[in-house]
C-alpha cells in the first residue's frame, strides 16, 4: 500500500523530505512517527496512518514531493485499508500526537487522542519497545536502555533519543581535510532558504538606505523598568518590542511600505503582520506577529517572547510562520552596525535595527547638563549619546526612494521620542 504526502497546511503544495525516521524492513505502529517534512522553514513530523512494515522508502531525503506523492510504501495485513494512505489535513508544524515531543523546529499538533491496547498496557511494559532500526544502533554502541530517556510516543526510544544520547557527530573523511576541501550538503530547511533569497535577488529590484536614531532616552527608559516589567509580565520587553510598535506607527503613516505586488497591481495591506527573524539552530525562521495596528508595546513583547521561545524550542504552528506582510531583523543583537537585508519574497520591504553604540554627538548646548556635556560655544556641545542605524531595503517598483525615507524618518522620530511617560498598555 502507498503513504502519500497530506496535506500538510492550506497553500502548501510540496515538502522538501528532511528525515526518515524508519528504515525499510521496520515494522511500526499507527501514529508512529515516520518522516521530518520541511516545509515554510519548520519541520513537519508525520506519522504512520497505520501499523505495518515498510517495504520500500520512495522519497529520499532532500527531495521535494508535491501533496499526493508517494513517499513510502507500507505491508499490513488488514485488508480493510485503502489502497492509498495518508494523513489528515495538519494546520500545526510538528508531531501529530499530542505528546510528542518537538523535533528540530516544530511543536506538537492538534490531533485527536486516540486510546489503543498499547495504551491501556503501558503499566506493564517492562522496557522500552525498540524499532529494529533503533534496536541496531543500541546494540552496536551497547548501550544500557535504562540508561535512554525515551520521548515517542508512550515512551518509546526514538533514533533521535539514541543519537542524542551518543551526542552523534558528523565525521569528515580525512583525505578531504588534507586536502583543505570540505563538501557539505545543504540540508533541506538551506536548501529552503537559499531559493527563497535566490528568488528575492533575482526578482526583486532593491534598493536600501540608512538612518542613524538617537536612543538615548529608550535606553533610559528600558533599563529603568525592565526588571519590574520582568517580575510582573514573566517575560522581557526588548528593544525590539520598541521597534516593531515604531514600525507600525511609521506605516500608518506610510501604508505603501506594507504592501506587495501582483503583477501590474499595488496590493496594499489593511492588517500589518510583521515577520521577525530568529535565527535558531534549526536555521533562520521568520515567524510572525499578526495584527500589530492593535498591539500595545506590552502585548508585542508578549508575543515576541512567545514567537522567539517556540522557535527555538520547535513549537512553531504553521499559523506563526505565515501571512507576513513586512519583516524587522535585529542584526544589532550580533554585532551589526549596518546590514543590507534581502526582501522577503511577497513583501514590499524589511528593515533591520543595528547595535547601539555610545558617539560624541553636536547637540544644542543645555547649562542644564553641563555634568554630561562638553561646550562647543554658547548654542551647541558634545554629548556621549546611545546611536543606532535602522536599515531599510525596499522593492523600487513598488515604492520611490521619498516613501522609504519618510517611512524610516516616522521610525525614527517615534524611536527618539519614548520616555518616562510612555504607556506600554
Amino acid at each position: 500500500m502507498e503513504i502519500v504526502l497530506p496535506q500538510l497546511g492550506e497553500s502548501i503544495a510540496e515538502g522538501i523530505i528532511g528525515k526518515w525516521l524508519v528504515i525499510e524492513g521496520d515494522e511500526i505502529d499507527k501514529y508512529q512517527p515516520l518522516v521530518e517534512v520541511i516545509t515554510d522553514k519548520v519541520n513537519v513530523e508525520m506519522p504512520a496512518p497505520v501499523s505495518g512494515k515498510i517495504t520500500k522508502i520512495v522519497a529520499t531525503e532532500g527531495k521535494t514531493v508535491l501533496v499526493g506523492s508517494v513517499i513510502a510504501l507500507i505491508e499490513t495485513s488488514d485488508q480493510a485499508d485503502n489502497e492509498i494512505l495518508g494523513t489528515s489535513e495538519v494546520d500545526t508544524i510538528g508531531g501529530f500526537v499530542s505528546d510528542m515531543p518537538a523535533v528540530g523546529p516544530t511543536g506538537a499538533a492538534n490531533v485527536p487522542q486516540h486510546t489503543s491496547q498499547e495504551e491501556k498496557n503501558v503499566g506493564n511494559i517492562s522496557e522500552p519497545r525498540l524499532s529494529p532500526a533503533v534496536k541496531k544502533l543500541v546494540e552496536k554502541h551497547n548501550i544500557n536502555l535504562s540508561e535512554l530517556q525515551g520521548t515517542g510516543r508512550l515512551g518509546r526510544v526514538t533514533r533521535k533519543d539514541v543519537e542524542a544520547f551518543l551526542n552523534i557527530e558528523t565525521i569528515i573523511p580525512k583525505d578531504l581535510v588534507d586536502r583543505g576541501i570540505v563538501r557539505q550538503a545543504m540540508d533541506p530547511i538551506r536548501k529552503t532558504i537559499a531559493q527563497n533569497m535566490a528568488q528575492s535577488a533575482a526578482d526583486i529590484p532593491d534598493v536600501w538606505l540608512s538612518i542613524e536614531t538617537d536612543v538615548t532616552n529608550l535606553v533610559i527608559l528600558r533599563e529603568s523598568i525592565k526588571s519590574k516589567f520582568l517580575e510582573t509580565n514573566g517575560f522581557p520587553i526588548t528593544f525590539l518590542a520598541f521597534a516593531v510598535f515604531s514600525v507600525a506607527q511609521g506605516i500608518k503613516e506610510c501604508p505603501i511600505v506594507n504592501s506587495s505586488i501582483d503583477k501590474d497591481e499595488i496590493i496594499v495591506h489593511n492588517e500589518l503582520n510583521m515577520g521577525i527573524a530568529v535565527a535558531s539552530s534549526a536555521g533562520l525562521i521568520v515567524p510572525v506577529i499578526k495584527d500589530v495596528f492593535d498591539k500595545s508595546l506590552t502585548s508585542i513583547a508578549a508575543e515576541i517572547y512567545r514567537l522567539v521561545t517556540s522557535a527555538n524550542s520547535g513549537n512553531l504552528a504553521h499559523s506563526d510562520v505565515t501571512s507576513g506582510t513586512f519583516t524587522i531583523n535585529n542584526t544589532g543583537a550580533l554585532g551589526s552596525n549596518l546590514s543590507k537585508p534581502i526582501i522577503v519574497p511577497g513583501q514590499a520591504a524589511i528593515m533591520t535595527t543595528e547595535e547601539i553604540n555610545k558617539k560624541p554627538v553636536v547637540v544644542p548646548f543645555d547649562s542644564k547638563r553641563t555634568e554630561l556635556q562638553v561646550s562647543i560655544n554658547k548654542q551647541e556641545a558634545i554629548e556621549i549619546r546611545s546611536i543606532m542605524n535602522l536599515c531599510l531595503s525596499f522593492d523600487h517598483r513598488i515604492m520611490d526612494g521619498s516613501h522609504a525615507a519618510n517611512f524610516l524618518n516616522c521610525v525614527k522620530t517615534l524611536m527618539e521620542s519614548f520616555g518616562k511617560d510612555t504607556a506600554l498598555d
